[in-house]
């Protein structure tokens, strides 16, 4: 069950990245608080080759250009999209790819499809070699305070990076040195901003993640079956006003569903119910939030 958990909240947490798309759709119900999706790397423009000619695709800015205009701007968004460089350079050139996020048809279906990511093409493999070529160690360790910029500031998606960086950027760090105080209040930090993001922005991202995390438990997270329960439901109750009670994923989260009575096994009738108006109010943050938006001119 554990391994089945996880594996959910991988997949739900493509919801972050797809959560913009759904948004500008007109006449889609959605909630104010699906995150943007995740950036690509800056567009780059193909070099011109003669007819029938292969040739690498060469980005029309070195990567430290693009990283500059970037953070220039002093815009957090910015600042996520150019920790999203660095960190997709960061995966390519230690393993030669990295995984692509296929923006189309990346609404929610009604029967529980989740978009997919898959591996990169050549061309873009090309590509990748020539920008990421030049990325420097400094450029490397900078990724992370780009991405503090963007978590301070509650960009979607960022947050949850960086429980994946782990403190500092060092994910061995929770493990060979899980007392340091260092470390400690790096986890104070990163679960008050999520737990933050959770209730007051009802992001179903974080909401999936933290529920299978407070279900299973990890390095940064602690088991707390009522919080797993609560963010559960409440992650439910949106995706049901988002795409409606028969889609899988609604299911999957009722209150009174095998995954939600599993995660709340060890909590009284009492302690449910509580968790359960939690859940609620959550799912009506998300709601107001949506309406508010929509009523913008």
């Amino acid at each position: 069950m554990d391994r089945f958990i996880i594996g959910i909240a991988i997949l739900l947490s493509a919801l972050a990245l797809i959560g913009a798309a759904i948004w500008e759709q007109p006449g889609v119900e959605t909630t104010a608080a699906a995150p943007a999706p995740t950036p690509s790397p800056a567009p780059v423009q193909r070099a011109q080759t003669a007819p029938g000619t292969a040739a690498p695709m060469a980005p029309a800015a070195t990567l430290a250009e693009q990283v500059d205009a970037l953070i220039a701007t002093r815009d957090p968004q910015k600042a996520w999209e150019a920790y999203r460089l660095l960190a997709d350079c960061t995966s390519f050139n230690r393993d030669g790819d990295r995984l692509i996020f296929e923006e189309e048809g990346a609404l929610p279906k009604n029967d529980g499809a989740l978009p997919g990511f898959r591996a990169m093409t050549e061309p873009e493999k090309r590509r990748d070699a020539v920008l990421c070529a030049a990325m420097t160690e400094r450029m490397r360790q900078s990724r992370i305070d780009y991405l503090t910029i963007a978590a301070r500031a509650g960009i979607p998606g960022a947050a949850i990076a960086q429980v994946s960086e782990g403190p500092f950027g060092d994910r061995s760090a929770l493990k060979t040195r899980p007392d340091d105080p260092l470390v400690q209040a790096w986890k104070t930090q990163v679960q008050e901003q999520l737990a933050r993001i959770a209730e007051e922005q009802a992001d179903v991202g974080v909401l999936s993640y933290l529920s299978a995390m407070r279900t299973v438990g990890s390095d940064v997270f602690e088991k707390d079956p009522a919080l797993a329960y609560r963010y559960g439901v409440a992650m439910g109750l949106i995706m049901q006003e988002l795409v409606g009670a028969d889609n899988e994923l609604a299911r999957s989260y009722r209150a009174d569903g095998g995954l939600m009575e599993n995660a709340a096994s060890t909590l009284t009738m009492q302690e449910r119910a509580a968790q359960l108006a939690q859940a609620q109010r959550i799912a009506d943050t998300a709601r107001l939030r949506r309406q508010r938006e929509l009523a913008r001119p």
